[in-house]
This record gives C-alpha cells, sequence and structure tokens, in this order.
C-alpha cells in the first residue's frame, strides 16, 4: 500500500480508526506497547473492538520493577494477546562486548540493539503496527500522522497511530473514568517511563519526554524515527 493509496483518516474518530486497521489487516496487525498512559488506553479501545488483539511489550532487561509488573496488572485487565519480547542479547552479553556503560557511552546502540531490532524482527511477521504516539507528547511527535507507510527491511509496513490527536488529558481522562491499570512511577514524577538508566523524573511539564536521556539532547529511542 502506498503513501498516495492510504486513506485520509485524520479527522475520523479513533474508534474509525481501529476498525479500519482491524477490517484491512485482520490478524497481520498489532499494537506495540511500554505500558504507558496512552498504550493502555489503546489496549483498552483496541480490545473491545477486537478481544484477543495482538500486543507486543519489548522487555529491554533495563525497566523499572513497576513496568514489569504492568504485564501482569494488564494481562488480568484485558482481554489481548500480549507477546513479550527480549533483544538477541542478554545484558551481561552486551556488557561484556559493549560495556557496562552504554547506556549512557552510546544510548543510541543500546536502544538500537535492546528495542529497535527486536520490534523489526515482530514487524517482520505484520502488515501494520498500532502506536499509541500523541502530537502533544514533545516536539519530536508533533508532526505524527494517523497513518503512515513505512518500508521495513525493504517491505512496506502501515503504521498506525490512532491516538495522534488526542491529548494528556484526554488520555488520564479515559484512564481513570474507565479504571484502567497505569504505572505508578506516573504519581512519583515521572510523565513517561522508559528503563531506568535513562529515565529520571520529567523536567519540563510541557514536554511529556523531558526525563527520557536527560541532558543528552536525544529525544527518543529510535522506534519511530528510525522505524
Amino acid at each position: 500500500m502506498s503513501q498516495r493509496l492510504v486513506p485520509d483518516l485524520e479527522n475520523v474518530s479513533t474508534i474509525d480508526v481501529l476498525t479500519w486497521a482491524f477490517e484491512r489487516f485482520g490478524d497481520r496487525v498489532a499494537i506495540s506497547t511500554a505500558f504507558g498512559p496512552s498504550g493502555v488506553v489503546l489496549m483498552h479501545l483496541a480490545s473491545q473492538l477486537r478481544p484477543g488483539v495482538k500486543a507486543f511489550f519489548l522487555d529491554t532487561d533495563f525497566h523499572f520493577p513497576e513496568t514489569l509488573a504492568m504485564v501482569e496488572r494488564i494481562a488480568a485487565r484485558l482481554p489481548i494477546d500480549l507477546e513479550i519480547v527480549k533483544p538477541e542479547i542478554t545484558v551481561d552479553e552486551q556488557a561484556r562486548v559493549y560495556g557496562e556503560q552504554l547506556p549512557a557511552v552510546n544510548p543510541d546502540l543500546c536502544c538500537r540493539i535492546r528495542k529497535v531490532e527486536p520490534t523489526q524482527r515482530v514487524l517482520s511477521g505484520l502488515d501494520a503496527w498500532l502506536t499509541g504516539l500523541r502530537r502533544d507528547q514533545g516536539s519530536s511527535r508533533a508532526a505524527t500522522p494517523v497513518l503512515e507507510v513505512k518500508v521495513v527491511d525493504g517491505r512496506e509496513l502501515v503504521k498506525v497511530n490512532p491516538m495522534a490527536g488526542w491529548t494528556r488529558k484526554d488520555v488520564w481522562r479515559h484512564l481513570l473514568t474507565h479504571e484502567l491499570p497505569y504505572n505508578p512511577l506516573h504519581d512519583r514524577g515521572y510523565a513517561s517511563v522508559g528503563c531506568w538508566p535513562c529515565t529520571r523524573p520529567t523536567a519540563d511539564a510541557a514536554d511529556e519526554r523531558s526525563g527520557r536521556w536527560a541532558g543528552t539532547g536525544k529525544t527518543e529511542c529510535g522506534l519511530h524515527t528510525l522505524i
């Protein structure tokens, strides 16, 4: 599906976007999630439309315990088919090859090994990818479209961002209204939660991702810039 054949879904509801994705791609579409607020809302909405919807979580081996605890909480609450995806090498193997301080010395390489490459493996078996990206999450995501066509390993993949137009307030209203689980780190000043070596409490209330790789100039792990 070339970009010119992608339908214009910018001004339709999130439910309509999800309905289109499920009708168009069937079992060849999945949600990626790190159990952030947007991801939880997306899984809730998607699983209401399609119980048993596929979702995948990247266990980088650097997650906070609170994030890992979300796996069971979400599995108990939502009817999803959740896959846990691991990097090809362990943290110990990575340390032997690249040094123990790789997350600090070369975070781009660490993210590629522990996030980008595992995601590419999952996406190789899909035709479409559902994400919880929102335009208000930060400047790097301000131009996020609802639909886009990406080329991954030489093949086209439709990336679907049904919540692109949602705000942080919209997300939390939905979470609390439906009593959905959320990572308790959000109550401790973390607006965005990633791997523990590279995540700090949010420094700028207007930039949800300002606690990620703080002080490095890095704003994305690569999943949504390289893929």
